[in-house]
Formats: C-alpha cells, structure tokens, sequence
C-alpha cells in the first residue's frame, strides 16, 4: 500500500525526560512500505483544546462528531445486569445444554430460558413475566421476539413434552452411578376448582379448605434440584414416592441410586413394597418416634450408652436388611425440653378459665365442658401429658408426670436407618447423609415464596400445571447454582466449619459472623442478601440513544458499580454491552 492510500490518525505520544512526562498529539498518516508500516508526521496538534483534539481523532476514524451540549435523545433504557448474570451462568452451567433437546427448534428453548430467568428474578405471573421481560435486554441477546403471552404458553407445552429429556440431562450432569438423591413431598394451593389434579388433602402449606396439588422434588445431597413430579392433591406420601423411585430407574436409566427420605416416605409398608419393586435400591430414613419409644422399652437401644457417645449402631430382628444408629443431640433435646414446658404451661392456663367457669356455674353439661377442653388444648397438642376428669357440673385436671418423664428422656433422640453397606458409609457418613434433607427443605421453601411463586397455581390445564411446576423447579436449579457462586457478596457462609460430630447442631464460621456483623466481606466488600444483590445488578442497563435530527442510533451501558464487576467476576463472565 502506497502513501495515496494511507490512513490518518491522531497519535498520543508520551515521552520522558528525567522524573517529567510530556504529552503530544500528532496528526500521521500510515502506510506499508517494502513489507513494513511505515509512519509520516503531518502535525502536532499538542496545542489545540482537547476537545478539538478527540473531534479530530474521531472525524479521522470516520466517527460522528458530536457537538458538546448536543441534544440528545434517549431512545429507551432496558435492565441488563441481573437478566445477563443468570444468562451467562446458564450456559456455563450447563442448564443451556439442557434445554437445547429439540435441535428443530431453535425457538421454545430460548423462550424457555427466558421464562426460567425471568421467573427467578420476578416471581410474578405469565402476563406480568412477559411485560418484564419486555423492559429487559435478554429476549434481544437471545434473538427472540415475543408477541404475546401465548407464546409462554406455547413454551409451556413445550416444556412439558421434553421434560424427561431435560430431567435426564440434568441428572446425568450432577449425578454418577450409585449417587445419593433426596426426595421430599410438599403441596401448593390451587385457584379455581377445574384442574383434575385439584383434591382436598393434608396441606402443607396450612391452607384449609383450598384445593391443592402435590409435587416431589429430587435433589442432589447439596440441594440442587434436578427433577420434579406433580401428583393430584390427595396421594400419599407412599405413592407418589413408589412412582417417582420407579420412574427414576425406567425413563433416567438410572442403575443403582441411594434415596435419602424423611420418615413418613420409609413407612413399613412402602419399604415392603420398594423392595418387591426393586430390592437393589438403598436408602436413608429415620425411624418414628412409636418406633424408639418400642426399641428403648425391650432395651435394644439403652440410653446409658449415650454418656460415652452422642451415637451408636445396632441392628434389630424387626428391621431386617437395616443398619439403626441412635443418635442424641442435647442442642435438640434442650429445645424440646423447653418446648414441652411453654406449650404445657399454655394449656394449664386455658385450662385453669375452663376450670373457672364450671365452678362460676356458667358450664354444667359433661358434653359442653369436653368441647371446651378439647378446643382449649388443640393448638397444644399436649392432651396426651394432661388427665382430665368431667363430669355434671365439675371438671378438674393434673399433668400426667409419667408421660412427660417418659417422653423427656427421649428428647434428641432420633434413630436413623439404612440399607447402605459398612463398607461404603460409616454410621457418622449415614447421619450426614440424613441431614442434608434440611437442604431439600431449603428448596421447598424458594420455590414456594423466598425466590419463587410456585402458588398461587393459576393454570387449570393438567399439563399446563405440571409445566408450571417444572418451570419453577428449573428456576429453583439455576437460583441454587447462583447463590453458591455469589456467596462471596451475601450473607451466606463460605466456609462453614465441620461440626465436632455429625449429630452436633452446625455453626456458623467466624468469617460469616464477621460479615454479618459488619455488613462487609474480608475484601471491604458490600455484603447484602440475595434478593438485593439481583436488586442491584438489575440497575445495570443498557441504553439506545441518539442525537436529535441524527438517523443514527447507538448504545451505551450504564457505569458499572464495583459489586456489579465483582459479581460478573465471581461466575466468571464478562459485563457484556
């Protein structure tokens, strides 16, 4: 290339001389010559204004000059941050790859994405999430348009066709063989009464009178979720567990797994029954308290072992196949303890004014007095530690010192059972393995109201219903994913110490105290809760603007905080504009 077709430019050139720097702007002009870029010198702008300066440098780089003082006009601002974190966590956690099953499709799996970011940042409704989504960047980053709220609803459909796929991407990405999952039941009130999954049935959520539905969650040992399935509102514990353990096997392809449940989901009978259906699944539960109380009166289990360890292993003819370990946590029995002696102080209150007015004369009907004591003692539920006597006219009671002491020398005991061999897992291994069901709780709760409105459930379709579910458990996964990632600017402890034992109550680091208390991080960060970290990159947008009576339109992205960087930082993403 000659010096007739050479390109110009401004230069800023520094130089030192001594402990000074000097600065100067040239005008040149490039050009190659012989093979090598050769420079010329056309001027030395050094002593124009700077803004004549950056004018030229722009005019030079066939960029539109703007007059300072222009009128601008800022066409339209959209969230960024928040959308754009979860996005690039997506893909980098694999939740993109998981999604993308129907490569046909290239529509319904970005929408669906769509609809998972959206729900765990906003926690509304379909029609809201699709006027929020509207005042964000991530359906122009995606390449969609949407042009209504069906096309949610289209994406719901889709969902619910491909939802083992996906489940099974998820699985076998978080899981091995032999790998520990936990399962759980809870249930979700329904509006409206023409869903046939819809029944009457133990609410979970303290809802009498509602139609619910029920759902099972299956996590990892951590608390990820990785699958769910929803059941009418009335099945029990044991049939939705019988369904989920068969489905694992058959649609997952999942040879051998170890199932942590709490002690409703073990009954006898659905361990008889597990064991018919396959008896190559091993599990981890807890015993009922009616169980103990059996194993401590044959003496199986003597509590006097518990002064030299707080657990110990037996086996018992009734539960043949099971390793029991007895565990005592005194953090838990002072609890109890101290539990039993409020509530039994609540009721000799109330039943003190029944008392009263049996004697005043205003209660002589043996039937009316029970009512009244029955009612008083209900939300007590310390019936079985009070003996009453009614009768025409009078009515009188005691505790029962024999039940509270027989019941207070079980306080923090617990027994755990499993089939899982000695040789695999330890009885201190096993009792971790039970308690990480709180994790599971954890996600119950996210999904219901911390993070995401899995209820009210507004869809009236059976597989609109289950879809909504799924949605909410896929927002629930990517949310748990985040929280881990970005616990460096949250409350959450980073380091959580090892407990003493396994049956010993967690404690919290030293590091998580600190943070809490000072509301900073070990780096002089902001510490803030989850939902306000969201809150903060949310204000992270990107604007379309131009200059009045310019055709020309450009972006630019609001000034990133340093929390915002850091955040971006900690997923290992970059701020893109």
């Amino acid at each position: 290339m000659g010096r007739d077709n050479a390109s110009m430019h401004v230069s800023h050139i520094v130089s030192r001389r001594g402990e000074k720097e000097y600065h100067s702007w040239l005008v040149r002009r490039s050009y190659r010559q012989d093979g090598k870029v050769k420079h010329e010198t056309i001027a030395n702008v050094s002593k124009l204004p700077k803004e004549a300066i950056e004018a030229l440098s722009l005019a030079l780089s066939n960029k539109p000059v703007i007059e300072a003082g222009a009128d601008f006009e800022i066409l339209g601002s959209k969230r960024h941050g928040a959308v754009s974190l979860l996005h690039a966590l997506a893909k980098s956690e694999g939740l993109v790859r998981a999604l993308d099953v129907d490569t046909r499709d290239r529509v319904h799996p970005r929408l669906a994405l769509a609809m998972i970011i959206a729900q765990a940042i906003k926690r509304s409704s379909k029609l809201a999430m699709t006027k929020y989504l509207l005042t964000t960047t991530l359906l122009e980053d995606l390449g969609i348009s949407v042009s209504g709220v069906d096309d949610y609803y289209e994406t719901l459909d889709w969902l619910r066709r491909h939802q083992n796929a996906i489940e099974s991407r998820l699985i076998r990405a978080h899981t091995k063989t032999g790998s520990m999952l936990l399962y759980d039941l809870s249930s979700s009130y329904m509006e409206g009464t023409k869903c046939p999954l819809s029944h009457y049935g133990y609410s979970r959520d303290k809802k009498q009178g509602k139609l619910q539905i029920e759902y099972g969650v299956v996590a990892t040992p951590e608390g990820l979720p990785l699958a769910v399935r929803v059941f009418p509102g009335n099945t029990s514990d044991l049939a939705s567990f019988r369904s989920v353990t068969e489905e694992l096997k058959k649609t997952h392809n999942l040879t051998r797994i170890v199932i942590v449940g709490d002690r409703g989901m073990f009954s006898t009978t659905n361990i008889e029954e597990l064991n018919k259906l396959d008896p190559s699944y091993l599990y981890v539960s807890a015993l009922r308290s009616s169980q103990i109380r059996r194993l401590v009166g044959d003496g199986s289990i003597q509590l006097g072992l518990f002064d030299e360890s707080d657990l110990f292993e037996i086996t018992h003819p009734d539960y043949p196949g099971e390793r029991l370990i007895a565990c005592r946590n005194e953090a838990l029995g002072h609890k109890r303890h101290n539990e039993r002696h409020k509530l039994l102080e609540v009721a000799t209150k109330r039943l003190e004014k029944v008392k009263a007015q049996v004697v005043a004369g205003r209660l002589r009907d043996p039937f009316a007095i029970g009512r009244r004591v029955e009612k008083a003692l209900a939300s007590t539920k310390m019936a079985k530690h009070i003996i009453t006597e009614i009768a025409e006219g009078a009515f009188d009671f005691r505790l029962d010192d024999d039940a509270i002491a027989a019941e207070a020398a079980l306080d923090g005991i617990y027994v755990i059972r499993t089939t899982l061999p000695k040789e695999g897992a330890s009885a201190s291994d096993v009792v971790g393995y039970y308690k990480n069901l709180a994790n599971l709780e954890r996600v119950f709760r996210s999904m219901k109201s911390i993070d995401i409105n899995v209820r009210p459930i507004r869809h009236y379709l059976e597989d609109r219903v289950r879809a909504h579910v799924f949605a909410c458990m896929l927002s629930a996964h990517l949310l748990h994913i985040a929280r881990e990632r970005l616990s460096e600017l949250t409350f959450r402890d980073e380091e959580p110490p090892q407990p003493s034992s396994p049956v010993a109550k967690k404690v919290v680091s030293t590091s998580a105290k600190a943070k809490a208390a000072s509301k900073v991080n070990r780096n002089g960060q902001e510490v803030m809760s989850f939902r306000t970290l969201l809150s903060e990159l949310d204000t992270l947008e990107r604007t379309t603007c131009r200059v009045k009576g310019c055709a020309v339109t450009f972006t630019k992205m609001t000034t990133h905080t340093p929390l915002q960087q850091r955040a971006f930082e900690l997923i290992g993403a970059k701020l893109s504009v």
